[in-house]
């Protein structure tokens, strides 16, 4: 979408929805203020939006009228059940307290985005316009990164004795996010904007993205980012041989020809590092517990918790053991699947894994472009819940439930 046309998208919408746009606009902004909470709740622009959002979405709930039901949408709902009973049980054991009352939000973002775009998300032009609003969101990202490179790092932390940028941001997973959606978003527009644009200008805007995506992988040092902008790479690459034959031998051979170039010492200099612990294990010399940075070990722990504790606590959730819950339901899990067990229990990992496949089954019908765009939404999700929490970032979830809400649109109304 051009900015003139982007313009005019804007200015289409009425304020209560209005202002989904400019949060999705300013979020990295509001991100980057992240230290203020630290100085007080009521000054601090990440609380402030935390508790406005849910508020502004029942607004527009009330306020406009219901999409056409999908069977996404039923599956949504049944799944939703189950989270609620999860997080009323997480404040049933800490009521009225600040830390129950963020994870009731925190907890809860999936679910009420989704249902707030299945409203806003109407047709393609509003999907392509939100994934246009985040692509400039990111302007503002790639100016913090070309920040740091140039004039040093705002904060730096350590992991696996590498040292990663990591901007004003609450942690470096935001920089992944950003660059992989932002990739993600602009190889779509490569392919659906092939009548509009040509061939050059669409591949000028993929490399511009692409070398900020490269530069901010090689300073915040994260495995699951690499492997995430890999994949994307080469999906972008199958997807280019069924479009176009010849232009994929081409960008083929020059992503090819850079990797020889300079992919070896990157390798050995940026990426090897990281995989130490993982090769050790691997060869024999340490346990498999040691796995992705020791997350292996915490899961089997962590699970065996789970299945130790009663029948109803396993299939409906952890808290419901009324027992301090927090760090099973939170970032603490480092891995989304065992995150979502914890807070919901079987019977609410099984719907969460059927709106998942119900998803993937309706976009294998779509067309080529917004096809793709939803293999490499549907691989993000997947990819990163391995080692984080995605469904807990809400800019995350603008752009995965965006997605998810056009996919549940009838056959009719993608266009």
């Amino acid at each position: 979408m051009s900015f003139k046309n982007w313009k005019i998208w804007l200015k289409s919408k009425p304020w209560i929805l209005k202002w989904f746009i400019f949060l999705v606009l300013f979020r990295p902004i509001i991100d980057n203020l992240y230290f203020l909470k630290n100085v007080s709740p009521f000054l601090s622009p990440l609380y402030i939006v935390g508790v406005l959002t849910p508020l502004l979405v029942i607004a527009t709930l009330t306020k406009t009228p219901r999409s056409q039901k999908s069977k996404l949408d039923k599956y949504f709902r049944v799944w939703s059940v189950f989270l609620f009973i999860g997080i009323f049980f997480v404040i049933i054991f800490d009521p009225l307290s600040m830390d129950s009352m963020e994870y009731l939000l925190k907890l809860s973002i999936p679910i009420y985005i989704y249902f707030f775009a299945r409203r806003f998300i109407q047709s393609k032009e509003d999907l392509n316009g939100i994934l246009t609003t985040f692509l400039y969101s990111g302007i503002f990202v790639a100016a913090i990164l070309l920040y740091e490179i140039v004039f040093g790092a705002i904060r730096v932390v350590e992991s696996r004795g590498m040292e990663r940028i990591q901007g004003s941001f609450g942690d470096v997973v935001s920089y992944g996010i950003y660059l992989t959606f932002c990739f993600l978003i602009a190889t779509y527009f490569y392919f659906d904007r092939k009548r509009e644009l040509p061939k050059i200008k669409r591949a000028r805007t993929v490399g511009i993205v692409a070398v900020l995506c490269v530069l901010t992988l090689i300073n915040i040092h994260h495995v699951a980012s690499y492997t995430i902008f890999l994949g994307i790479l080469l999906l972008f690459m199958v997807f280019n041989f069924k479009a176009n034959k010849g232009a994929a031998l081409v960008l083929s051979f020059l992503f090819f020809l850079i990797f020889y170039l300079f992919g070896q010492p990157l390798i050995e200099e940026k990426v090897a590092p990281l995989l130490e612990t993982d090769i050790s294990v691997y060869e024999g010399d340490q346990g498999s517990e040691k796995l992705l940075h020791g997350r292996v070990g915490r899961w089997t722990h962590m699970i065996d918790v789970f299945t130790d504790e009663n029948v109803f606590a396993q299939f409906f959730g952890y808290p419901a053991t009324m027992k301090y819950a927090y760090h099973y339901v939170g970032v603490g899990a480092h891995n989304d699947y065992v995150r979502i067990l914890f807070l919901s229990g079987y019977f609410g990992l099984f719907y969460y894994l059927a709106v998942l496949a119900i998803f993937y089954n309706r976009a294998k019908k779509m067309i080529m472009s917004t096809r793709y765009l939803a293999f490499g939404t549907l691989g993000i999700l997947m990819l990163y819940s391995i080692s984080i929490v995605p469904t807990y970032y809400p800019p995350f979830m603008y752009v995965v439930m965006s997605v998810f809400a056009y996919v549940a649109l009838p056959k009719q109304f993608q266009v």
